[in-house]
């Protein structure tokens, strides 16, 4: 028996197959335990005996900001749902992201709004058995995921193509094609711009 089938064991069978499959997917989505579950023995291992923290013992810099401070997360899956929790504290807005490098065992994500105005860069540590319950500064975070809005690999064309990328990982994560409808009408013009500027000062 597969993980989703065991997953949907004993649920309620009045539900169609396709609510059930969504169902099954937030649930996943929302859950280190589940998540962890999904990892590949390798992978688990190192998850599994990480630091359970919100912020690494001996960490220094701003917390998310600084590769010397990243966030502390379970896997690729962590990545995706802590990420995909955050909002800007100003003005509320969702953010959109991709792997843009990899410092030793440290991923780096570029963010980005749907004006394409705001990009930023966020330090992420995803070898711990769950995610940070803190947020970087500049950020809010929801309760919950619902959609991904990013994806834990990069994109090139970034954001261009994000949401179909969105959709093809969270098939393959998460068992459905879903994504952040506003990934797909994020301002390409203003974010190539907005990209260009900090990739020079970032050195991406």
């Amino acid at each position: 028996m597969g993980f989703f089938e065991a997953l949907r064991k004993n649920q309620n069978i009045n539900r169609t197959r396709s609510e059930q499959m969504y169902d099954d997917a937030l649930q996943l989505f929302n859950s280190p335990e589940l998540q962890n579950k999904t990892l590949p023995p390798d992978l688990a291992e190192k998850v599994l005996h990480g630091e359970d923290c919100d912020v690494l013992n001996g960490a220094e810099g701003r917390f998310g900001h600084d590769v010397t401070n990243p966030i502390p997360v379970n896997g690729p899956l962590g990545e995706l749902t802590y990420l995909s929790r955050l909002r800007l504290r100003n003005t509320g807005s969702m953010v959109f992201f991709h792997k843009i490098a990899v410092k030793g065992h440290i991923d780096v994500f570029e963010l980005i709004n749907v004006s394409g105005r705001v990009v930023d860069y966020l330090y992420v540590d995803m070898y711990h058995p769950r995610s940070s319950r803190r947020y970087p500064d500049g950020y809010t975070m929801e309760r919950e995921a619902v959609f991904p809005r990013g994806v834990t690999t990069k994109v090139d064309t970034f954001p261009a193509g994000l949401y179909k990328r969105i959709k093809e990982e969270a098939k393959q994560r998460l068992g459905v094609d879903v994504a952040e409808q506003d990934s797909g009408r994020i301002d390409l013009e203003q974010a190539r711009q907005s990209l260009a500027e900090k990739r020079r000062i970032f050195k991406f």
